[in-house]
Parts: structure tokens; C-alpha cells; sequence
């Protein structure tokens, strides 16, 4: 049992390395807020864990004015000196104060697992079920000209990466090929994960399908490459696709999961936190997705090292069905937040041993 005391929001601001450019927006600096929960415990100790929002008004509808709003107007009153046996417990009664702010919900949700994780004194990976192993993660090439990309591309790779996820949508179908082409020429053993982020109709996909395979592209699979609401075009596409179709923004929610893999084609999902809105809900898509048979990708939005510390630990702890990391945003960041926690070692997210995901409230302090 813990009875929640305070929770106290600071927001952070931090320039990116390069701008990051998709279909949807263009990002020059990584802005969130990182959140403070503190309880009493049934031995009267008081624990603090933490949690990350950031906002993606193209895709979660969170904004930088919503989220703090949400927090201290609604989620905080309803949830002070109340009592709870279990982290699923919370992420039930906050889903039931509000609808969509995911990011406003999962900043509680994260905080909350990362309490309990500290009081069972595990890493928050163990607590979630699994051990707390190293991950190798992608790293994603913005849209931009091919000069610059083939620029981005080659330090990115000297820096051990192995998998690159393009960013495409603002171009014809024609020059995202060459791009394409002019990379795989340039660095053949590098494989590409695309992303669309809506931009494409059918026609234009099945278009860029052909001439990927007609120019032997190591392309993985092609992501939301369709509208949200095109569900069952999604996947007619994938039922016709000789490259694999991902779903992202068109799954939130393990009801939305069920309604889109029970047509059977779409075998892809990118499950990010940041949509989900819980930890707890994350799982329960991991468990619609495990019963179709779909492969997992764990994804993010741009959120820093204390957000993906929750996503890694995720991944650890349904590693036998994820075939896919996408958590490099921290990589992006021009300084960490944070020193400790989860640490960048290449292309690797390797996670702390420590309880919990490893941040210490000095590091709050001084946000």
C-alpha cells in the first residue's frame, strides 16, 4: 500500500543536435517535463519516482500548456493522500479522470512504476519482469536534401549504427528512391526501416514498393505509410505488399490493436509509451499483439534518457517479442538532463542497475 503525497512537474528545454524533420512537424529543440512523485509507504518511508511527458500535438494532441495543466488541475487533486495496493490500480483511476492526454497520463504512470520498482528494490526492468540487459537501437535520418542525408547517414554509421529509419513523405516518389538508392550505394551493409508518418496514399506506397524491390533496397518495412482512419485500406496494402507495413500512429490502445490485427495482414506494430498513455496499457498491447502474432517495435517520440529508460526496460521485459528498437531520441539531445540512469554507449541504451530507473532527486533539483 502507498498513499501519494506530492507530485511536483518541472519543465525542460534543451536544444537538439540537428533539427528533427518528419511528414507531421519540425522540431529544433526538445521540450518536456519530467515529474516528481512522492509517497508514504506502508512502513511510513517516503519514496519519489519519476516519469517524462513530452507534447506531439500531431499525433498524441499533448501540447507544452495542456500537459501541466492536466497535471495540476486534474490529475494531482484527484490523486493526493489517496491510497493504492498496485501500479495498475493508478493507471486505471487516472484513465478515468481523463480521455487522450496520454503524455499527461503517462508522466504519472512512469513515476508510479518507478516508485514501486524502488520500494520492491529492483530496476525498474526486473520489476517489469525482466533483467536489465543493454539494447541496440536505430537511428533516424530526418527528411531533408540527399546531400545532407548522405552527410547525417555516414557519421551516424561511424558511430556504430547498423540500422537507419528514413524519414520520407515530403518528396515525389521518384527522388525519396534515389535518395535511397545514392545511400545503399554509398553504405551497402546498412539497412533501412522507412517511415512515412501518413504522408502516402496507397497508390503512392504500392509505387515506392515496386521501385524499392525493382532497385534491390534493403528496406525492413515501410511505417504508417496511410492516414490514421484508413484502417482497413492499411491493410489492403499489406495484404498486397512484398515489404512489410507497419502500424504506429493508427494503434493507441489495445482496443484499437485488436480492431486492426483481427483483419490479419498488418504483422507490424511501433508501440511508444508516449501513445499508450501507461505502462500498464503499453502491456496490454504487447498482449493483443502476442496473441495475432504481430512483431513489436519499441518506439519513442523525442523524449530523454528518463523516458526511454521506462521503454527499455519494456523492451527487456517482452524481449522474446520484440523484434525491433527505436529509441534513439536520446542520442539527439546536444546535453543529457540527467548524469545518471540510463546510459549512451554507441548504439547502445544500456539501463542502470540501480532501483528504479536510477535518477536521484538532486538531478530533479536542479532542472
Amino acid at each position: 500500500m502507498i498513499t501519494i503525497k506530492s507530485m511536483q512537474l518541472k519543465k525542460y528545454a534543451i536544444k537538439l543536435k540537428r533539427p528533427f524533420i518528419t511528414n507531421l512537424h519540425r522540431q529544433q529543440n526538445a521540450e518536456g517535463y519530467i515529474l516528481a512523485l512522492t509517497v508514504q509507504s506502508g512502513d511510513r518511508t517516503y519514496i519519489t519516482g519519476y516519469g517524462e511527458a513530452v507534447p506531439s500535438l500531431k499525433v498524441t494532441g499533448d501540447s507544452v500548456e495542456s500537459i501541466p495543466f492536466v497535471i495540476n488541475e486534474l490529475i494531482r487533486p484527484a490523486l493526493l493522500e489517496k491510497s493504492f495496493e498496485t501500479p495498475v490500480e493508478i493507471d486505471s483511476f487516472v484513465s478515468e479522470i481523463i480521455v487522450f492526454n496520454s503524455a499527461a497520463r503517462l508522466v504519472v504512470s512512469e513515476a508510479v512504476y518507478d516508485v514501486f520498482a524502488r520500494q520492491a528494490e529492483q530496476p525498474i526492468a526486473e520489476y517489469l519482469g525482466g533483467t536489465s540487459q543493454a539494447v541496440i537501437t536505430d537511428y533516424t535520418l530526418s527528411i531533408s536534401g540527399v546531400d545532407q542525408m548522405l552527410t547525417d547517414a555516414k557519421n551516424i554509421v561511424t558511430k556504430g549504427f547498423t540500422d537507419l529509419k528514413i524519414k520520407v513523405g515530403a518528396d515525389s516518389i521518384a527522388n525519396e528512391i534515389n535518395k535511397l538508392i545514392k545511400l545503399h550505394t554509398e553504405l551497402p551493409n546498412i539497412n533501412f526501416r522507412i517511415d512515412a508518418n501518413q504522408a502516402w496514399t496507397s497508390k503512392q506506397t504500392m509505387a515506392f514498393i515496386q521501385k524499392a524491390i525493382a532497385n534491390l533496397l534493403p528496406i525492413t518495412f515501410i511505417e504508417q505509410p496511410l492516414k490514421v482512419g484508413l484502417e482497413e485500406e492499411l491493410n489492403q496494402l499489406a495484404m498486397h505488399s512484398e515489404i512489410p507495413i507497419m502500424a504506429d500512429e493508427s494503434v493507441f490502445n489495445h482496443y484499437q490493436a485488436r480492431g486492426l490485427f483481427r483483419y490479419g495482414a498488418v504483422k507490424l506494430i511501433n508501440i511508444k509509451l508516449e501513445k499508450a498513455g501507461s505502462i500498464t496499457e503499453a502491456q496490454r498491447i504487447f498482449e493483443v499483439a502476442t496473441h495475432f502474432d504481430v512483431k513489436i517495435m519499441l518506439g519513442c517520440m523525442i523524449e530523454s534518457k528518463v523516458g526511454i529508460a521506462f521503454a527499455v526496460a519494456l523492451a527487456n521485459a517482452n524481449s522474446y517479442h520484440v523484434a525491433y528498437i527505436d529509441l534513439d531520441s536520446p542520442f539527439m539531445f546536444s546535453n543529457d538532463i540527467v548524469a545518471e540512469g540510463l546510459q549512451l554507449e554507441q548504439s547502445c541504451l544500456v539501463p542502470s542497475l540501480d532501483n528504479g530507473i536510477g535518477i536521484e532527486k538532486g538531478s530533479f533539483d536542479v532542472l
